[in-house]
């Protein structure tokens, strides 16, 4: 199936878009949190995750009103170039592909820095080396080769790394009656924490991007944002909840997760979690893949890019596109520079709302829909000054480097313009 010019297939369904959005959310974080939020609030941190995964839901639920408005790739690059223009556009989607890249790169080396410790060989030198580009080409491969083997691999990893979380808080729960008495702990406490809970919630407006490739985006998009938060949300819970109401639970312990598995199920378990970190972050780096790919081609669809970049292979993908992001970010993983700038990816990210949510209305307008409503209202209220929050808690340093990005972004697109 093809999109409405006939160029490329639309071959993801609503379950695909699912597992980009759970895989988005889920990466290597959620694993090392838990021991953080403890110590910093107690008891009540399993409520804190709760209450965060609610205040997300109004970015999200923004989101899902967006992708209602165009059958287009480009996701958050897509909504602020038809509300506000091309270099609004443009610039969004610039700075976010950039940082995504460099996003890439550092959820590389921290995939081989996990397996290292379950196989010591890949963890340095050559070795190393090999096992970045091997993992990077593997992704790209797959993403060449159809959306539909990467929506089948997605499907597999989500099911590996689900699993185990599932089972773990379960028989964790079991094992303990609460996590204690909860009381509301002071505000310095929860604002210390607050970031790091929120940044457990970013990265479904990653499976807004591949719209062009998706059946009936209007309705599977939606859709899946709306599931896909509420189910991620109920899982972190859990799993705080097992983890608090734990003996471990306020020790220290640097991996809290592999050694709650570790009190339940011994060595094996703590293997077996180890594991389920690796597949957790390769799942989001596919999917993390799949959607920053497909920015590209959508600037080269608004003549932004050279159109080399929306090039569509003898399978219907964005070839050109999905290569040059993998050798990209392998290029960053293998040089390690990447280090010092991976943390704009967050930055980008949290623009990216901003400018998607304000072209909300002028979207739904445009779309015949009436600009607002009293929900809509509240939705987006909340949803920009969660954003705005999140966004004055950077540094200097983080709004320089990204400015170097929208600076270089800017010179490009005069050049397109020129051209």
């Amino acid at each position: 199936m093809t999109d409405h010019n006939g160029k490329y297939r639309r071959d993801m369904g609503t379950l695909g878009v699912l597992f980009i959005v759970v895989n988005g959310l889920i990466g290597a974080g959620i694993f090392g949190l838990p021991e953080m939020l403890h110590e910093a609030v107690g008891a009540f941190a399993p409520w804190l995750l709760l209450i965060g995964g609610v205040l997300v839901m109004s970015i999200v639920a923004c989101f899902a009103e967006l992708a209602r408005t165009t059958d287009r790739s480009g996701g958050p690059q897509r909504y602020v170039s038809d509300a506000f223009g091309r270099f609004a556009g443009f610039e969004v989607g610039w700075t976010f592909y950039s940082a995504r890249m460099l996003s890439q790169a550092a959820n590389t080396a921290v995939l081989i820095a996990y397996a290292a410790a379950i196989w010591p060989a890949i963890g340095e030198g050559v070795a190393r080396s090999g096992a970045i580009i091997a993992v990077l080409a593997a992704l790209t491969i797959v993403n060449i080769v159809g959306i539909r083997r990467v929506v089948a691999v997605l499907g597999t990893l989500t099911l590996l790394k689900l699993v185990p979380i599932i089972i773990l808080a379960a028989v964790a729960l079991g094992a303990s009656a609460s996590p204690g008495a909860v009381t509301l702990p002071q505000f310095s406490a929860i604002e210390g924490i607050a970031l790091a809970t929120l940044y457990a919630f970013v990265g479904f407006e990653n499976a807004t991007i591949p719209a062009g490739e998706t059946k009936e985006p209007r309705r599977a998009m939606p859709r899946a944002l709306l599931i896909g938060l509420p189910v991620v949300t109920l899982l972190y819970f859990a799993l705080q909840w097992a983890y608090s109401a734990s003996a471990i639970a306020g020790s220290g312990p640097e991996a809290p997760v592999v050694e709650l598995a570790r009190l339940h199920w011994g060595d094996i378990g703590a293997l077996l979690i180890a594991a389920t970190v690796v597949v957790s972050v390769l799942a989001n780096m596919m999917a993390g893949h799949t959607s920053a790919s497909r920015m590209t081609p959508a600037l080269a669809d608004d003549g932004l890019l050279p159109a080399w970049f929306g090039k569509v292979s003898r399978w219907g993908t964005l070839a050109n596109s999905i290569a040059f992001f993998g050798v990209g970010s392998g290029a960053f993983a293998l040089t390690g520079t990447f280090a010092g700038l991976a943390a704009i990816s967050t930055l980008a990210r949290l623009l990216a709302y901003i400018g998607s949510i304000l072209a909300l209305p002028k979207l739904r307008r445009a779309a015949g829909k009436t600009a607002l409503s009293p929900l809509l209202i509240l939705m987006m209220s909340a949803a920009l000054a969660l954003s705005l929050w999140a966004t004055f808690q950077t540094n200097a340093a983080m709004w320089q480097t990204l400015g170097g990005f929208a600076l270089v972004g800017a010179l490009l697109f005069l050049i397109a313009r020129r051209r």
